[in-house]
């Protein structure tokens, strides 16, 4: 697997620093929305990866190298992660930066860790949608998949934002933040399989 991801980032090492260089200004401006965002954003990388392969037939090359459809579908799934991962320490950083700082406004008052952890876990089920789709539908109609995973992110930040706003405090907020965590677990779960069967499908 470790091959395959250099593989992807040899592919996409430019998009990739693009990538980090957005990430880090939008977790650095004062804005929720620009924040949460590039924490989720990472979700959208494993579909740009799976459309360059499609379209330069590699994922009919990989068939003939000696690894299992399990390892080329979780690689998949393991850009994201890392993407995911990415993005929320780009963002943690940044906003423990902000919050040091010796004039703030209210808006600069940073995330609080719970919305962070809650964005990651959003990002984890955007992902778990995105991958079986790309697989299933194909570079032809990847385009349709990039609309819907974009307008999924964007929905899922404003879904963020109204969580946030109507979320408890303290010790009461404990069992709220197992409800993202089993929701990714189960989408994951599902997801994994499903793709896997539309990866054997397309043979």
């Amino acid at each position: 697997m470790k091959a395959l991801l250099l593989k992807d980032w040899y592919v996409l090492r430019k998009q990739a620093w693009a990538y980090l260089i957005i990430v880090l200004v939008w977790g650095a401006i004062p804005s929720e929305v620009l924040n949460l965002l590039a924490v989720v954003y990472g979700a959208m990388i494993p579909y740009t990866a799976m459309a360059y392969d499609q379209r330069s037939h590699w994922d009919r090359f990989a068939r003939m190298l000696p690894y299992s459809d399990r390892t080329v579908v979780l690689s998949r799934y393991a850009l994201g992660w890392v993407s995911l991962l990415i993005g929320t320490a780009a963002v943690t950083l940044c906003q423990g930066i902000v919050s040091c700082l010796p004039v703030r406004t209210e808006a600069a008052a940073g995330l609080s860790p719970a919305l962070i952890y809650t964005a990651l876990c959003v990002g984890t089920i955007l992902l778990s949608i995105n991958v079986p789709l790309t697989l299933r539908f194909g570079s032809e109609k990847a385009r349709m998949v990039s609309v819907l995973i974009t307008f999924l992110v964007f929905a899922s930040v404003g879904f963020l934002k109204g969580l946030d706003a109507g979320s408890p405090a303290g010790a009461a907020a404990f069992p709220a933040l197992l409800l993202p965590a089993a929701l990714t677990i189960i989408a994951t779960a599902v997801s994994i399989p499903l793709s896997l069967k539309f990866y054997r499908e397309n043979r």
